[in-house]
Parts: structure tokens; sequence; C-alpha cells
């Protein structure tokens, strides 16, 4: 997965970059199935839609099941990662976020580096994203949407923008969102893009490009795994008491890449 001179201006230029068919769709029935597992186990992890009855997001499945903790090892995924960032990387973060079938809710648009930044005392966004797709993405199920060249603008520095935050649990981009007088003007000057794809592909995206998704209206479901890899030197420096360490990782120690093929077989906790 070495990403070419190409592929590096790409995603200099528009804050973002596809890349199909990374992984297998064994592997990424493995994923699906340990994820189905998953969303069974009881926790302030588990961040429920506003119906109470559905997933909106898992976070730290990597310290719960093997296949999830040999995936933020993939040199599929940890090189291109390192050479984007150009420097040693830890798992900042671990996230899927879940739209199920007829009703996934909306994510608001926002950039993820004013989070950390404002709640959690990174220093400077020297980190990636780095997105898996467990489903089929079209533009019928909820595909998250970019605003290209929008992270060269650098960060929004903002506050919560309520005092009764959404969730009790994380920080939802609905409390740090773009204003609508921010968001159209930045898509009238850079457009909007969201790169859709096959199960198994992956997209690599910058900390501080604009980003949302509508609800899923269809009867698809799309779930998208997020590893947040931050430089080593870059962790937090929180002025109070940290952010549970199923939403921050503690562990800074780099990274080394492994050729790993997920497991197909039965499911292992860690």
């Amino acid at each position: 997965m070495a990403l070419t001179d190409k592929d590096l201006a790409e995603y200099d230029e528009r804050g973002f970059l596809l890349l199909d068919s990374v992984f297998s769709a064994g592997e990424v029935e493995a994923l699906r199935r340990t994820l189905k597992r998953d969303w069974d186990v009881p926790g302030p992890h588990r961040i429920m839609e506003e119906d109470g009855r559905s997933v909106r997001a898992v976070y730290a499945s990597h310290t719960r099941w093997k296949v999830f903790a040999d995936l933020i090892r993939s040199r599929r995924l940890l090189e291109p990662a390192r050479r984007l960032v150009g420097a040693p990387l830890y798992l900042h973060q671990f996230k899927i976020n879940t739209k199920a079938a007829f009703g996934g809710e909306e994510w608001s648009w926002h950039q993820d580096f004013v989070v950390w930044h404002v709640v959690d005392g990174m220093p400077a966004p020297r980190a990636v994203n780095v997105a898996v797709f467990l489903d089929d993405v079209t533009e019928f199920n909820g595909p998250v949407v970019f605003i290209p060249g929008s992270h060269r603008h650098g960060t929004a520095v903002r506050g919560p923008r309520s005092e009764s935050p959404r969730s009790a649990q994380h920080v939802d981009p609905a409390d740090f969102a773009l204003t609508p007088a921010e968001l159209t003007g930045l898509v009238r000057a850079h457009g909007m893009d969201g790169p859709k794809g096959g199960a198994g592909s992956v997209v690599l995206f910058h900390p501080e490009i604009v980003h949302g998704s509508g609800s899923n209206i269809s009867p698809f479901s799309r779930n998208l795994l997020i590893l947040t890899y931050n430089d080593v030197a870059n962790a937090p420096r929180p002025a109070g008491a940290p952010r549970p360490e199923y939403l921050i990782g503690r562990d800074t120690s780099p990274l080394e890449p492994d050729d790993v093929t997920l497991r197909e077989g039965p499911l292992e906790e860690i």
C-alpha cells in the first residue's frame, strides 16, 4: 500500500484520499461479524441514537476483540498513515460510526482537530484519520461528504456551541458544528465530494478537513470504522483530567506495521 507521489499530492491538495479494495471480502466479513458482537457489549463506549434503540457509534473495539487489535497494526493502513504524517504513530482513537438502514442519523459539519485541541489539548493537527468501509458506500446510505481543500484554511478555533451537549459520553460533532454562513462560504469556494466505494475500501483524511454526513434513508446499512493515528510527539496535553481511555488512547508507544491477514475464523476476545 505504498503511496505514490500523485497520491501524496492529491491528499495535500484535497485533504483526503480514497484507496479501493484494501481488504478482502473475507476480512470485511470478519470485521462485520465482530462489530455485531461488540454492539451487545454494554458500557459507556456504546453511543445510542436519539431513539435509544439503534447504535450510533462504538469506541475502543480494539481493546475487546483481537481482529480489531490486529487491524490497527495492519501494514496496509499504518504505512500510508506514517507516510502522510511523516512521523512514528500511535493510536489516538478507535471508533465505528454506524448508520442503520432506514434511520441512521446525520453527523454535523465539523473539523475533528478542533475537538482534540480544545477538549483534549492536542498541540497540532499532526494526525490522520483512516476510515475503513464495512459496507458498500453509495450516494444513498449516508456517505461522508468532504469539502475538498478546506483543510488548507486551518482550524476554526471555537468552543462548544451549546451548554447542553448532545452526549454525556463523547463529544458529538453537533457541539462544534460550523455555522451555516461558514459552510456556505467554504462550499462556494471548494464544492463538495462524497467518496464512494465497495466494502473494504479505505479513505484517509486530514484532521482539519470539514466533513459531515446526512441520514441514511436507504435499506442498506453504512458502518464506517475510523482509526485516528497521531504523531507520538503530538500526544494531548490536557489542562485538566483527560477524557476516558475508551475515547482517547493513553499508550503512545510507536506502532509497528504487521502483515497480518484479518481472521475469518472464530471470534477471539482479548
